[in-house]
């Protein structure tokens, strides 16, 4: 009897697993595990903690549905034990679910993903692992209820997104981005607007269109600089990233003109491979923010990534 059970049990769980290794050939199932230290200073108060930093699984793929038609999509799920935002009670949430169909036309991408303001404007510059968007006026990551439209004409390659929330009153795209993208030899020009209908939408709530623009790809013998400029109204934004090898430098600032104060932060880092499939970074972070009486921080830490799947 036992052997019978254990037969039928094994025979349940081939049954089961079959599919996701099909599954993973075809196309892609993937898990990272990202556990680290880090250390916080506030106002001279120190805080040290192991915490994760973005774990994740999910999966992706892709079908041809011929005529040089493509479909698409991708669910991934953050499953940080201690996430970055320490009020949640959930520990598993989502960072992509989105579909899409492309083809000689473009593609259009509906969902929660990096949309064209990012892609254009943000992206470029946002490279450090963990310390990234402190200064910024209006950073703008996966952002949901979106629709892009993103297409290429040799050189220049552009997209537009309406974001559109049951909330919101109107039926007009509650925010807008439109961006495009120019070759200029070996750099990179990014041109990007954001348009926010209600301030309690999106973003930092001002309902202020916001103007990106970054230079990707300038290379300053073995180091790379990417440079963006943001405004809005009149606050303004310049950030820098400089990689140099497996190191980097980050800058972010921003000057809100309504308060007449500045941020700003530094983040020093270093990628390092351990081996397939395992990297470990360190970065170091230093914040000055002129808006709130001790809210300079520091953060330090080392990170150890092992990619699962």
């Amino acid at each position: 009897m036992k052997f019978k059970t254990s037969a039928i049990a094994l025979a349940v769980a081939g049954s089961v697993a079959a599919p996701a290794v099909v599954q993973a050939g075809a196309d892609e199932i993937y898990a990272s595990a990202r556990i680290g230290l880090e250390n916080v200073d506030t106002g001279g108060v120190s805080d040290l903690r192991v915490r994760s930093f973005g774990s994740r699984f999910g999966m992706r793929g892709e079908t041809d549905l011929g005529n040089g038609m493509t479909g698409f999509g991708r669910y991934e799920w953050d499953v940080d034990f201690a996430d970055h935002n320490q009020d949640s009670d959930n520990d598993i949430d989502i960072r992509h679910r989105y579909v899409g169909l492309k083809g000689d036309f473009g593609s259009v991408t509906i969902g929660q993903a990096y949309h064209t303001f990012y892609n254009h404007i943000v992206g470029p510059l946002d490279q450090p692992w963990w310390g990234s968007g402190y200064a910024m006026i209006q950073y703008t990551g996966r952002t949901d209820g979106g629709i892009t439209y993103a297409g290429s004409a040799g050189a220049v390659s552009f997209g537009v997104t309406g974001h559109f929330f049951r909330e919101a009153d109107e039926d007009a795209p509650d925010v807008t981005e439109i961006a495009a993208s120019f070759g200029i030899g070996d750099m990179t020009l990014g041109v990007g607007l954001r348009t926010v209908a209600d301030s309690g939408i999106q973003g930092n709530g001002s309902d202020e269109d916001v103007l990106g623009v970054t230079l990707s790809g300038i290379a300053l013998g073995d180091a790379s600089l990417v440079v963006t400029f943001e405004s809005q109204d009149d606050d303004t934004g310049l950030h820098a990233h400089l990689g140099i090898g497996n190191a980097y430098v980050h800058f972010e600032s921003e000057s809100v003109d309504a308060t007449d104060q500045d941020r700003s932060a530094i983040t020093l880092g270093y990628t390092q491979s351990l081996g397939r499939k395992t990297t470990a970074y360190y970065e170091y972070v230093t914040v000055d923010d002129d808006s709130v009486s001790d809210a300079d921080v520091d953060v330090m830490r080392g990170v150890l990534k092992y990619d699962i799947i």
